[in-house]
């Protein structure tokens, strides 16, 4: 999910909201599920082909998004948890929990790689954390940040849920970070 806030950092405003997809079938999109049914060099040489493919995919994407909005982006956020360290490739394709792991951690990689080639590298930062961080940063409570992002949700229409939060709560912490430092 996509969100782009502007406006203050005290009150922003949701300018527009979407999704972005970069696989279309559970066999395009599941790469390390479908890699662990494949002798290793292939494996490799599919993870590869899919993570240049996403990533061309997310910067159209990203980009044709970014056009729509008719203005600069000066921050951008994404809300993950910190990445974990993941094991060599082999140790990857011969467990079900690191193949879904690993995917995720791709599909993570790819927006933020297609955030930042655009001019914006994303701070990661965990959904659970955002609320408090935004709050700290802006000097207000986290009831005042769920009240003003209950507020944007209402004003921006259906689809309102967790992911667009999440993603609006990121973009709210890039913003305040940006307003923050230029005072």
């Amino acid at each position: 999910m996509v969100v782009a806030l502007g406006g203050p950092a005290q009150a922003p405003e949701i300018l527009a909201k979407g999704r972005i997809d970069v696989a279309f079938t559970f066999e395009e999109g599941a790469v390390y599920h479908v890699a662990q049914e494949l002798p290793f060099e292939e494996a490799r040489a599919l993870l590869q082909d899919a993570e240049a493919r996403f990533g061309e995919r997310a910067r159209a994407e990203l980009a044709a998004f970014i056009a729509r909005l008719g203005v600069p982006v000066v921050a951008a956020g994404l809300a993950a948890a910190t990445a974990r360290p993941l094991p060599p490739l082999p140790a990857i394709l011969k467990s079900h929990p690191l193949a879904h792991a690993a995917e995720g951690e791709l599909y993570r990689a790819v927006f933020a790689g297609a955030s930042a080639a655009l001019g914006a590298a994303p701070a990661r930062v965990a959904a659970d954390r955002l609320p408090h961080q935004i709050a700290t940063a802006l000097g207000v409570t986290t009831a005042r940040v769920s009240e003003h992002l209950a507020q944007m949700g209402k004003a921006s229409g259906r689809p309102w849920a967790a992911d667009q939060k999440q993603a609006a709560l990121a973009a709210w912490l890039a913003l305040a970070g940006i307003s923050s430092s230029t005072g």
